[in-house]
């Protein structure tokens, strides 16, 4: 538009100019007809520069277009490139279920080359038991417009099923309709394969040595109940401190196989009504040789009134007890164990903590304290002792309850746990 009025002024001033020269060379001697002389040339040029400009504009709209077709064509050149070269089966489908494209790994999945967009998609493609899970699926992203993941085994009417990492994305329209759907289709067979050898792994190691290690462990309780026959004084503490060692495996394999099995979503929790200060009670009771050892006390604070929650006694057990061994480790000789169990402030948890004096731990270590192989500087001498405090953190995420650490400089520690308050009854506190 600019160079439109800059070249207007120009031609109008040139037309003046030529328009007035002619006139004085044909010698008009009329004003009015100079006039209209000068006006005529002024609207020639007018025009003239109208269409030249309009064409000039013309050309340069084409040149842009052409520019950014070509941009596109490049883009989409490179993006079709990088879509056919993911280890990905990727394709999008209509609500109706037909197929509209797809990427190289997909066509080269259903096997289908380039007639894959003329089949009866996926009714031709689909075995019916994965037919009926794509069908649910795509009901359920319509009804909730959300991608949806699933891992499953993908089974095709030609005999071919592999595991995939499934992820679906609805497609929707300017009314907030689902339209289609975008699926993406990572294989995880060698992922899966890589579980089955664990699991063969878990049960091997299960049976093979905690199975072995429960039996001795019975063996050697025969012995010291004197079942088998009487034995001196010497040969009981012998046995005992076998006993011991054996009891010590037992636990670790268990700690284990649980961890491996909430890593994996593998454990069913089965709920009862569980009173928390007689849990504690046998969870103290189970060290109190080990409490003996180091001549540490346990001191418990509570209230008259106690208070119970809904739990799977046998893995919330084995959170304290992991929890409880952690604390006797870690404390220093002579000293005392603090357990607190009150009610939090809005009255719907349960509260426990368990304070005891040990050396200071950083900000950074409390953050990996209840990570999978992280343990404080002071038990890095125990073996197993890594897993302990990760498979708690576990058990009680699993109960909806949460667990964490503070530490003061003046070496005093407090692991606190919250667990769902379900109600309360009297019981009187204990302490060893």
């Amino acid at each position: 538009m600019l160079n439109f009025s800059k070249n207007y002024i120009f031609c109008v001033i040139l037309s003046l100019i030529a328009s007035t020269s002619i006139c004085f060379v044909l010698n008009f001697q009329c004003t009015l007809h100079i006039l209209c002389f000068v006006i005529l040339c002024c609207l020639i040029n007018t025009y003239i520069v109208r269409y030249i400009s309009k064409k000039q504009i013309i050309r340069e709209n084409e040149e842009r277009e052409n520019k950014l077709i070509r941009q596109i064509e490049y883009s989409s050149n490179h993006l079709s490139t990088i879509i056919n070269n993911l280890p990905l089966v990727a394709y999008i489908i209509d609500t109706e279920y037909r197929f509209i494209t797809g990427n190289s790994e997909a066509i080269k999945f259903f096997e289908a080359e380039d007639d894959i967009e003329r089949l009866r998609f996926p009714e031709r493609v689909f075995e019916k038991d994965t037919l009926e899970m794509i069908r649910e699926e795509n009901d359920l992203i319509i009804q909730t417009k959300e991608p949806f993941v699933t891992d499953k085994i993908v089974k095709l009417k030609s005999g071919k099923q592999n595991w995939f990492n499934i992820r679906k994305v609805p497609i929707l329209n300017e009314k907030e309709e689902v339209k289609g759907f975008v699926v993406f289709g990572r294989n995880i067979d060698i992922e899966k394969a890589a579980q089955r050898q664990r699991e063969t792994y878990i049960s091997t190691l299960s049976h093979d040595l905690k199975i072995p290690t429960l039996a001795q462990i019975r063996a050697l309780e025969l012995f010291v109940s004197g079942n088998l026959g009487k034995i001196n004084k010497m040969q009981k503490e012998v046995i005992n401190l076998t006993l011991d060692s054996c009891r010590y495996m037992y636990d670790m394999l268990s700690t284990l196989l649980s961890t491996y099995k909430y890593e994996n979503k593998d454990i069913s929790l089965t709920y009862e009504k569980i009173q928390v200060m007689k849990l504690m009670d046998e969870c103290f009771h189970k060290y109190v040789k080990l409490m003996h050892h180091k001549n540490i006390h346990i001191k418990v604070k509570a209230k008259e009134k106690f208070f119970t929650v809904y739990a799977d006694k046998k893995q919330i057990k084995k959170a304290f007890e992991n929890l409880i061994d952690h604390c006797i480790s870690s404390a220093y000789e002579n000293t005392q164990i603090v357990c607190d169990i009150k009610k939090t402030e809005n009255g719907k948890n349960v509260f426990l903590s368990l304070g005891f004096e040990s050396p200071f731990i950083s900000s950074e270590q409390i953050e990996n304290l209840f990570k999978r192989y992280a343990t404080p500087a002071e038990k890095m001498g125990k073996v197993g002792s890594g897993l302990g405090l990760y498979l708690a953190k576990q058990i009680i995420n699993a109960h909806n309850g949460v667990i964490y650490a503070e530490s003061k400089e003046s070496n005093y520690n407090i692991y606190n746990i919250e667990l769902p308050c379900i109600n309360e009854c009297k019981i009187p506190a204990f302490s060893y």
